[in-house]
């Protein structure tokens, strides 16, 4: 596909080193030198220099025959602008970063008359196809995983019969093992390992080491009982402590309340504590410094269930984080705005470290798919991806077992669906036309994959 990217920031650079591993075209249009800079260091794109929003820098960048066009820069106004003119000079598709909320609804004008009709604009009136917050998307990450058992995001595809779940090995006699001698405690595929910054092809022969990070396929009914091999099941937070009243914060405090959990949202600020308490009505809003243990302890974190950090300054929330897990929170949350920062967060025992940019990256994921994929979910910090493919009638593969494909070693088969009928380990399933086959690949072979499905 050809994808042009109106804003080479955060956001525009992860999705772009992204579409670059899996062989897209991309070019990037960005106002900024430096940025400009940092993206023809770091990736092989083209680069325009400019705004976006002119006309004629949308023309260089050949807008008119993209297939995706993405407009990701920090003004919701911009990037509805860019759309808008894109889709006019002949873009198929087109997808906005907007964070206020009221820009994604319908408006209805008033009537010339009380008899005439009342006209609608509807956002695709304005060109744009898709709305993208990354705000929004990340409250519900944390959302999801605060009302889970487990403290890892659940992918779901094959309309939610087909589970993908990460689990961490620690404290557990796994260590030392190698992978053949695991005993599943149900049906489960190993699809990925991730030890440290490395991403290790799952072997019979390979031995486990603490820490290893392995990425099970399951179907939905049996995944808890297979997490139960990593660790004890945590009930979904009944108390949490948030920490900034940035945009995610408030999701989150006014999700969690909604739900009757009892929030305690934390703002140093007090403009801004003053804004969330008038927002936040089931929630208590309170003004203090989250790095002072005297007054975390004194407002109960110590006896909370979960403490998430959302402010925009990472280094911030990664040391609240670290004062709330010293005095004894269950579970630490934080907001990484900078994805190079997640590691860090995850060497220092936060437990879960999510970025907007990749949660970002993840909800464009769904609209570059190509070689009958339906469904695709990035994993690993968008090392890896989870795609769902549904078997064309020519494609070559069929009629023949599953551990008969001449498939990347990179990419691994996790489950195979027929007539709604989920099959884990799909090793000796015979493949059919129609069927939905669900593949864990590395993104550099990704393109290969998708050449048996066709």
């Amino acid at each position: 596909m050809f994808i042009v990217i109106a804003g080479g920031g955060t956001v525009g650079f992860n999705i772009a080193s992204m579409l670059v591993v899996e062989d897209h075209e991309v070019v990037v249009i960005e106002q900024s030198e430096t940025a400009v800079e940092y993206l023809n260091r770091q990736l092989d794109i083209k680069t325009i220099f400019g705004n976006a929003a002119i006309p004629r820098i949308l023309r260089d960048a050949e807008v008119q025959r993209a297939d995706l066009v993405l407009a990701v820069t920090d003004r919701d106004e911009t990037n509805m602008v860019i759309c808008f003119i894109a889709k006019e000079m002949g873009a198929s598709t087109t997808a906005a970063r907007i964070r206020n909320s009221e820009y994604t609804g319908y408006f209805i004008p008033p009537a010339k008359s009380t008899l005439s009709a009342r006209r609608i604009i509807r956002p695709k009136s304005l060109g744009i196809d898709v709305f993208i917050n990354p705000e929004v998307e990340m409250a519900r990450e944390i959302l999801g995983i605060l009302s889970s058992f487990y403290s890892t995001p659940v992918e779901q595809l094959a309309n939610g019969l087909v589970q993908i779940r990460n689990f961490t090995i620690e404290g557990s006699p796994m260590s030392g093992k190698t992978l053949s001698e695991l005993n599943f405690t149900k049906p489960c595929v190993v699809a990925s390992i991730a030890r440290k910054e490395e991403l290790l092809i799952p072997q019979p022969e390979l031995i486990l080491e603490e820490e290893d990070v392995l990425y099970l396929v399951a179907e939905r009914d049996n995944m808890d009982h297979l997490g139960r091999m990593f660790s004890a099941i945590q009930r979904p937070a009944h108390s949490v402590f948030i920490l900034g009243g940035s945009q995610i914060g408030l999701l989150v405090a006014e999700g969690l309340a909604d739900h009757d959990v009892d929030v305690k949202l934390i703002e140093p600020d007090e403009e801004k504590s003053q804004k969330a308490a008038i927002r936040l009505e089931k929630a208590v809003v309170l003004r203090g410094d989250p790095t002072d243990r005297d007054f975390l302890t004194e407002q109960g974190v110590p006896s909370a269930d979960a403490f998430v950090a959302t402010t925009e300054n990472d280094e911030f929330n990664i040391l609240s984080c670290l004062v709330a897990k010293n005095l004894g929170v269950d579970r630490s949350l934080s907001v990484i705005n900078k994805p190079s920062y997640i590691p860090l967060a995850e060497a220092v025992d936060i437990d879960v470290a999510g970025s907007p940019a990749i949660i970002t990256a993840r909800k464009i994921a769904h609209f570059v798919l190509s070689g009958g994929a339906i469904a695709a979910a990035l994993l690993e910090s968008g090392q890896l991806e989870a795609v769902e493919f549904v078997v064309s009638p020519q494609a070559s593969i069929i009629n023949q077992k599953v551990n008969q494909l001449d498939i990347p070693k990179e990419a691994v088969i996790g489950a195979v669906v027929q007539n709604n009928q989920v099959i884990i380990p799909p090793d000796e399933a015979v493949i059919h036309g129609g069927d939905h086959v669900i593949v864990v690949s590395q993104l550099n072979v990704l393109h290969d994959v998708e050449k048996l499905f066709k």
